[in-house]
């Protein structure tokens, strides 16, 4: 007998510190401040391009879940026009193409919603800039699983351990075709990340991000 999905809830109860955690949380705040500071002529002249497209608000708020399962809100530059998230479901029924390409990987490669300026951004991975402030807060890491909309771990047994890294800009799956891989496919490098952690393998993820982003590969 098939067993009724039930929907995920977010739990109180916190994992032990470890190590590599407080190593990685001294990095996030001294490297993620280094790059806003860097980074800052790139944010002001893309929030500049983004209103000038497409008008206010500059930054899309996404509810997601963060570490130990507490919500946080990811922070984007705005790419598609404002509002269309309200849209998806109607977009979806009426193409089955679309419908089945979201099903599978979450995303639409050419989203009919996307503005000029946001195909642009994501293209170039800069939508994902204003993401070193949740950074530098606390609320995601440079590097780590996704951060998952809470629907979209309902029913799912690898919840809690898919929460138990703090999420993160760039991770495993991002160096792996990002975008290109179906969702089922990210659940499983993620869980490969939170298993094998640790400094040596986000070194490697932090290298490889860098061809990612000039390659382009999977960014829609």
């Amino acid at each position: 007998m098939t067993q009724p999905r039930t929907r995920f809830v977010p739990s109180a109860t916190a994992p032990a510190v470890t190590l590599h955690s407080v190593i990685m949380r001294l990095i996030d705040i001294v490297v993620g401040t280094v790059l806003l500071a860097f980074f800052a002529p790139v944010l002001l002249i893309t929030s500049l391009g983004v209103f000038l497209d497409s008008g206010l608000p500059v930054l899309y708020r996404c509810p997601r879940l963060g570490l130990h399962r507490q919500p946080i809100t990811v922070l984007k530059f705005r790419t598609m026009a404002n509002g269309s998230h309200h849209h998806l479901e109607a977009l979806l029924s009426e193409d089955e193409e679309l419908r089945m390409e979201y099903n599978a990987r979450r995303k639409v490669r050419n989203d009919p919603r996307r503005t000029r300026v946001g195909s642009f951004l994501r293209r170039t991975s800069l939508d994902e800039l204003p993401q070193l402030l949740n950074v530098v807060v606390g609320d995601m890491s440079l590097i780590g699983p996704r951060p998952y909309m809470p629907h979209e771990l309902d029913g799912r047994p690898e919840a809690g351990e898919l929460l138990s890294a703090r999420p993160g800009i760039t991770g495993l799956w991002q160096v792996n075709g990002r975008s290109d891989l179906t969702f089922e496919e990210r659940i499983a490098y993620d869980l490969e990340y939170v298993r094998g952690r640790g400094l040596v393998m986000d070194l490697k993820i932090a290298v490889r991000t860098i061809g990612a982003v000039v390659s382009g590969r999977g960014a829609y």
